[in-house]
């Protein structure tokens, strides 16, 4: 197992910190123009929370495996967006993907 120099550590920090920072402020934008409902806001935040600890999707999908179960036994709301999606998981990744808040390709 190799071992991380401490520049290397505080250079992963900083890239995390700066990767947090662009993605605050694309929130702080779609909430500006109104466009991040406050259902969408809870996911955002803890994707927030993945981009600051640099977890991937998988590690993301893991540590919130039963907010997401949840959200997948749920209906999609026919009000908004992708009222056409299987659950309301599936609608609310992809108004969040709408507004460029998803932070994986």
């Amino acid at each position: 197992m190799s071992m991380q120099s401490p520049e290397a550590k505080e250079q992963g920090s900083q890239r995390k910190m700066h990767d947090a920072s662009i993605y605050s402020g694309r929130i702080q934008e779609a909430m500006r123009y109104n466009k991040l409902s406050s259902a969408n806001y809870s996911l955002a935040m803890t994707l927030m929370n993945a981009v600051l600890q640099g977890y991937t999707e998988e590690r993301w999908k893991t540590e919130r495996e039963a907010m997401i179960k949840a959200l997948t036994l749920k209906s999609p709301d026919k009000n908004v967006a992708h009222a056409d999606a299987a659950n309301l998981y599936e609608q609310m990744v992809a108004c969040v993907k709408d507004l460029d808040l998803w932070p994986w390709k």
